[in-house]
């Protein structure tokens, strides 16, 4: 099958950002999960077969018309709310640290949250683009998403999962804004969220102890931000080589998820970082250039969100480990070890070529 210039540029910028992360799940697991499991391969088997299940919802994406999931919006809520609400019944949702973030299976573990980000994400795109110029009245244009956004943030707070939460009202706020919504209106929904952002941060003590040490890099959350940055400082400006990583030998908590990227600069030193950041840029570019060429508003506000999907994640992943964010407790797509993760970035992705495809 014939490929786009936007298309083949897409695929390798995933590609290269897959083959990274499968290279670095080792390098940042290995030592841990020999330790547990006795194989120092476990984690990246399992990352492997989970790129497998990813490939195939990126081809299903690819190959699906896009205009068909304005169609399918009600049963995609309707289905993430009861996934979200199915974590939340003892004897289906998995407790790790504190967090009932998982959904058990005989096989593995789901993680509802980042299947819902997608659903959330494609709901809000249709819904935009149905509506056109009404989103400026309130009351009939921008109040039903705020709504669904309500419900879903609600949920993923009784998890507690704060960062999916932060990650989909910024979207929300960047889309409507783009759709045409009043300033009024916007500035508003800034005002009432950062309200409710400061009580929940205030109302959970762990919360405050992530922001006091973000802030003074002192208290018990202050270790893994000083690891990290130990990590960035020991890569120089050509690493310490591939595997070569001493943050990863239990030093640096979550070292193949939430901090896989400290590793990363660790052994691959600034010149690593520069290459990170080029990738990221290059996606943001490519997912922008097929939103722009989109044929029709919805394959515009949807290229637009998964493009947003993917970049704010990894930069929200990036600035937390360089101390510029507060822990989130965010994976960098296609990077971090989470089967739920890929898979969901990857689905992310075979939509957005199937835009690519019907481009102008």
């Amino acid at each position: 099958m014939y490929l786009k210039r936007d298309e083949i540029f897409l695929l390798i910028v995933v590609g290269t950002f897959l083959c990274l992360g499968l290279l670095m799940v080792f390098n940042a697991s290995s030592v841990k999960a020999f330790h547990l499991n006795g194989q120092s391969i476990f984690y990246l088997s399992r990352q492997m077969v989970f790129a497998v299940f990813g490939g195939a919802l990126l081809f299903l994406g690819a190959r699906f018309d896009y205009h068909w999931w304005a169609r399918l919006t009600i049963p995609l809520v309707l289905g993430s709310i009861a996934m979200l609400v199915l974590v939340l019944i003892p004897g289906f949702g998995h407790q790790v640290k504190g967090a009932t973030r998982w959904i058990k299976t005989p096989f593995f573990n789901l993680q509802a949250s980042e299947f819902c980000k997608l659903s959330f994400i494609i709901y809000l795109s249709a819904y935009l683009a149905r509506k056109g110029e009404k989103i400026r009245d309130f009351k009939h244009g921008l109040l039903p998403p705020l709504v669904i956004f309500g419900v879903f943030a609600t949920l993923l707070m009784l998890e507690p999962d704060f960062g999916s939460t932060v990650v989909l009202a910024a979207m929300t706020l960047v889309m409507v804004f783009i759709a045409g919504a009043r300033i009024k209106h916007l500035a508003g929904l800034m005002l009432l969220g950062g309200g409710l952002g400061a009580l929940a941060i205030i109302g959970k003590g762990y919360r405050m102890d992530r922001l006091t040490s973000f802030l003074s890099l002192t208290g018990k959350g202050a270790y893994q931000l000083k690891q990290s940055l130990i990590a960035y400082g020991a890569g120089g400006l050509h690493g310490v080589g591939a595997g070569n990583s001493a943050q990863k030998l239990f030093y640096l908590p979550e070292a193949y998820t939430d901090f896989i990227v400290a590793v990363w600069a660790e052994e691959f030193g600034f010149i690593g970082v520069v290459i990170l950041v080029l990738l990221i840029l290059a996606l943001l570019i490519i997912g922008f250039k097929i939103a722009r060429s989109a044929p029709d508003r919805l394959g515009t506000l949807l290229a637009f969100a998964l493009t947003l999907f993917l970049v704010l994640q990894m930069t929200v992943n990036f600035w937390v480990t360089l101390g510029l964010l507060p822990t989130k407790g965010l994976t960098f797509p296609f990077l971090s070890y989470g089967g739920s993760s890929l898979c969901v970035s990857l689905a992310a992705v075979g939509v957005l070529l199937n835009v690519a495809r019907q481009a102008r």
